[in-house]
């Protein structure tokens, strides 16, 4: 047991463990599920302290449930401190990341766009462009840039 006590006053007292978390709400395709996770698994690598919220959505944005999720997608959005915009090979244009990435605006959130892939043909969606949102590679120094200066802290 003393040994467990140790073990906890060490971490407590660690200079990272003092440090706040940082919520990031996720936008991106179902499709593109696995290269997000690998996204997140290096991200989370670079700064620990991200925590990630994700509403993967297999509701269509005219369906009944409709509002219910946009309530709760609100929410969600409310409570990052910055949005990824996670633009992979099957990243069309859609009326929910065109309402996510409107509303993530509006609530005046840091938003960042990122390539899931390296592919020439990838290009950023229309309300990207239109609202001349960048479309950035990711990689740790841009990941360490953007979790400390666009995250605040929650």
């Amino acid at each position: 047991m003393e040994t467990l006590e140790e073990m906890a006053r060490g971490e407590v007292f660690e200079p990272q463990a003092l440090l706040p978390r940082r919520r990031a709400f996720l936008i991106f395709r179902v499709e593109d599920l696995d290269r997000v996770r690998e996204f997140c698994s290096f991200a989370k690598g670079v700064d620990p302290r991200l925590d990630f919220i994700d509403f993967a959505l297999k509701v269509h944005f005219k369906n009944e449930n409709a509002v219910y999720v946009r309530r709760c997608i609100t929410k969600r959005i409310e409570a990052s401190s910055i949005v990824f915009v996670l633009v992979g090979k099957t990243f069309q244009d859609c009326e929910w990341v065109d309402w996510e990435v409107r509303e993530s605006l509006l609530m005046k959130k840091n938003l960042v766009a990122l390539r899931l892939s390296d592919e020439p043909s990838l290009k950023a969606p229309k309300v990207l462009r239109d609202l001349k949102v960048d479309l950035h590679p990711w990689g740790e120094g841009l990941i360490r840039d953007l979790t400390r200066d666009k995250a605040s802290d929650r």
